[in-house]
């Protein structure tokens, strides 16, 4: 991953239902960091905004630079909570990623290609759309490219084929279909 991704924060002191609403009126949202590095889970908060656009460019596979403490620390976004009615951001948390370490995470999968199956009159049913790898930072991918172009008409794509094939290791079970071209 070449690009990177820098997301501002600030520590907060308070925590509760009524801060975190205190920070979203002011067009803040509340986050908390844990993992490697971090002591014990940091409450921070970040511009509500920033998160957002961030969110929409790279989603929650990618690495992203937040401070904490006085030092950088790279963090991918573990898990987040939208709003019922709003479907607005409530709250994030950040996991803090060493570098070098492995750790677990899932990426999308960008099925590349054109089915000979579909060219044929096929149709093309994705029953896997992520995978869940271990990796390193330095190797994590935005996307898993899968090449489908040689599917013919009722072949299908399963994960044991793409084992290997990565720098990464794929921990999606073995025998879950990725693809499947119908007739």
């Amino acid at each position: 991953m070449s690009e990177e991704f820098i997301l501002k924060t600030e520590e907060r002191k308070k925590v509760g239902k009524e801060e975190a609403m205190r920070l979203r009126d002011d067009k803040m949202l509340p986050v908390i960091v844990y993992g490697a590095g971090v002591e014990s889970p940091v409450p921070l908060s970040v511009n509500y905004v920033e998160f957002e656009r961030l969110f929409n460019k790279v989603g929650k596979h990618h690495l992203i630079t937040i401070e904490v403490g006085g030092k950088k620390v790279k963090v991918i976004i573990k898990d987040y909570k939208f709003h019922p009615i709003t479907r607005r951001f409530q709250h994030a948390d950040l996991l803090a990623i060493a570098e070098g370490k492995l750790f677990i995470t899932e990426v999308p999968v960008n099925y590349t290609g054109m089915p000979i199956g579909v060219k044929e009159g096929g149709s093309m049913l994705i029953f896997t759309k992520k995978l869940k790898i271990r990796t390193t930072p330095k190797d994590l991918p935005s996307s898993v490219e899968i090449d489908i172009s040689h599917l013919q008409q009722k072949q299908y794509m399963i994960v044991r084929e793409i084992l290997g094939k990565f720098k990464f290791q794929v921990l999606t079970n073995e025998g879950n279909v990725l693809i499947e071209i119908r007739a």
